[in-house]
Formats: structure tokens, sequence, C-alpha cells
């Protein structure tokens, strides 16, 4: 019973600090969006980024939310096969929404990616080019279960059944890295700058397949029984 406590208190903070969140997201992205309105050059793409972040932020949140106020329904799941079930949800849940977020983040990265090779890239630039791969490693770590909510409920997430769907990701998207890191080393023999360009997508590519592999095999899986 004190141990249910405890969680039920760890899961409250969780929340608050999962509403702020969202809440900064949400003001972050407000504020980029009036702030840009109006603005050319550096000024306005380092609003874009801005409500970009935020917006991606104020997402984080929201499902951080929803995950944490179903806590109260664990008392009456003293087996945990519904707690295991919702973990599992919402593990395939992220793994749908950040290859999404990661894919719009690209397309801004591509317009940057441009601007840094013609040499006229700023700061806001090279953190617009980061943002794709930087949420490509994000699915891949919710996907290899390195992620703290993994690490943290690794008893209700961790089966055979998921080391199974966890290797034909990996797989899937090692195979579309190493397809993707072909061609842009063929491109950059023609071309260094459309090599490096071609960079980009070939590393959000290979993190949009693990997650979005993952999350399609464990719908399967789902669906099987």
């Amino acid at each position: 019973m004190a141990a249910m406590e405890m969680d039920e208190k760890r899961s409250r903070r969780g929340s608050r600090s999962a509403l702020v969140l969202a809440g900064a997201g949400v003001a972050a992205a407000v504020a980029g969006w009036i702030g840009g309105r109006g603005t050319e050059g550096d000024i306005a793409t380092a609003w874009g980024v801005l409500a970009g972040v935020g917006f991606a932020t104020a997402v984080v949140g929201v499902v951080r939310v929803w995950r944490d106020q179903r806590i109260e329904q664990d008392a009456n799941d003293p087996g945990g096969a519904l707690q295991r079930e919702r973990l599992h949800v919402d593990r395939s849940r992220q793994l749908w929404i950040y290859p999404l977020l990661a894919v719009a983040f690209l397309v801004q990265g591509t317009f940057a990616m441009g601007d840094i090779l013609e040499g006229t890239g700023r700061t806001s630039d090279y953190l617009q080019a980061l943002l794709p791969v930087l949420y490509a490693w994000l699915v891949v770590a919710i996907t290899l279960g390195w992620d703290g909510h993994t690490r943290k409920n690794r008893r209700w997430l961790e089966d055979e059944l998921t080391l199974v769907i966890r290797a034909r990701a990996m797989t899937a998207a090692a195979v579309v890295l190493m397809a993707g890191l072909t061609i842009a080393f063929g491109l950059a023999l023609w071309r260094i700058e459309i090599g490096v360009m071609a960079l980009l997508f070939a590393l959000t590519a290979g993190g949009v397949t693990a997650g979005i592999r993952f999350a399609w095999l464990d719908r399967e899986a789902g669906k099987a029984g």
C-alpha cells in the first residue's frame, strides 16, 4: 500500500511537470508564430525555430499528461495486465508521433542546409539542420529501450515478443540507413554539397524507419493476440 501511494505521488508530480512542459511548449510556439510575423531573414528563421521547438515540446508534454493521468486505474489492476497494455500502447503511440515530428523538422532542415552549404548559414540554420537528426536519435532510443520511461517500466515493457520486434525494426532501420549512406556517398562523389544534403535524409530515414517499423509490428502482434 505504501509503495502504491508513493507511485501515485510520483505520478502526480510527473503530471504537473508534464503540464508545465506542455504549457511552455504552447507559449513558445505562439510566441514564435506571433514574433515571426512580418519579419525576414535570420530573425524570421530564429522565430520559426522557436515555434517549431515549442510545438514539439507541447506535443511531448501532452503525451506525458495523457499517459500520467491514468495512474489511478492501476489500483484496480493488481495483476498489472492493464498497466502493461497501456504502457505498450503509449510506446507505440510515441513511435508514431516522433517520426512524424522528425519528418516535419526535416522539411525545415532541408532549407537550412541549403543556406549552410551556400555559406550563408547562421546559428539558427545549424539548429534547424540538427533537429531532424536529434529526433531520429530519440526514436532510436525509444525503440531500443534506452529512454527513461522504458527503463523505469522495464518489467512491463520488456518481453520476448518485444525483443523480436526490436530486432526486426532495427534490422529494417540498418538496411535503410546503409542504403541512404550509400546513395549519399555516390552523390558526394558527383557533387559534394548534394551528398552532404543526402546525409541529412539518410540519418533521418534510418531513425524514422526504426520507430515506424516497431510500432507497426507491435500493432500487428496486438491484433494477432
